[in-house]
């Protein structure tokens, strides 16, 4: 079973799916079998989607020590397992979100398979910058849950939350950039490392934390939030998240530090989640 829980990627797809539940959340705010049916979908096509990207990578993550020991490259599940294992994970979740009453959340779910597996892997072969257009893949999860809940995916609450998960995809991948970047580079991929020093690579990543910040400031001035406590928590976060970055960024050395900023990030998005749901619980 752990195999497979390596092979979809489960410590990824939680928090996908857990985006998803949020944007279901803001829209419906109940707890009900399609609650489940959207959640499970979400998790079962990142699952699918993710161990399709195993399978395309195989022979990349064999060539380096941070994922040699993935199931393919490690030979722990063989290629015809791992395609089984994907199908059965995508079909799945795409039937769950059928079941919401809304195609349209699937077809949103099979769309962002597609720009995972068929864009952003090939891209990252080619080009260092192929996290930009990767990043919209972090924005869709919370519009699907949206969608399947009955909303309209161009309502205003839902964009902001997407744009501010797209723009948080970028300071997340920089500083773990900092960590692999020279693995990427051995294993022949294109990667940032080798076109800038650390000094660039720390401001490129300051000025994508400082804009992760700027929107949670801005959320309060749309409809997304509802109560003023919630406003204030999250303007308080915001301002402790950007003087603590900035301290780890200039007063230290972010290279040396990445690891705490990694997880300053992570916990961030994660209380900026609990904040939007409790908006809506209260």
């Amino acid at each position: 079973m752990n195999k497979y829980l390596k092979l979809g990627k489960f410590t990824i797809s939680i928090p996908v799916a857990l985006t998803g539940f949020l944007g279901y959340f803001l829209a419906r705010s109940s707890l009900d079998l399609d609650a489940f049916y959207t959640v499970m979908g979400i998790f079962l096509l990142s699952s699918g989607s993710s161990a399709l990207n195993q399978i395309q990578e195989r022979h990349t993550d064999a060539k380096m020590k941070r994922t040699a020991q993935r199931p393919l490259p490690s030979g722990k599940i063989t290629l015809s397992e791992a395609i089984l294992f994907s199908v059965i994970c995508a079909s799945a979740g795409t039937i769950l979100l059928m079941l919401t009453g809304y195609p349209l959340a699937a077809a949103f779910g099979i769309f962002t398979l597609a720009w995972y597996n068929l864009v952003y892997t090939p891209l990252k072969r080619v080009t260092a910058f192929a996290v930009l257009p990767g990043a919209l893949i972090g924005a869709l999860p919370p519009l699907i849950g949206w969608t399947a809940a009955g909303g309209n995916p161009l309502d205003m609450e839902i964009l902001a939350v997407a744009f501010l998960l797209f723009v948080g995809q970028m300071p997340h991948y920089w500083l773990l950039l900092i960590k692999i970047g020279d693995e990427f580079h051995q294993a022949g991929l294109p990667v940032i490392t080798s076109l800038f020093d650390q000094r660039q690579i720390r401001n490129l990543s300051f000025v994508w934390i400082a804009a992760t910040g700027v929107c949670v400031l801005m959320l309060p001035a749309t409809p997304i939030i509802r109560h003023q406590a919630m406003s204030l928590i999250l303007i308080a976060a915001a301002i402790l998240f950007l003087i603590r970055m900035f301290l780890l960024s200039y007063k230290g050395n972010l290279v040396e530090h990445w690891k705490k900023a990694f997880i300053t990030v992570n916990l961030f998005y994660l209380l900026i989640i609990l904040v939007l749901i409790a908006d809506r619980v209260f």
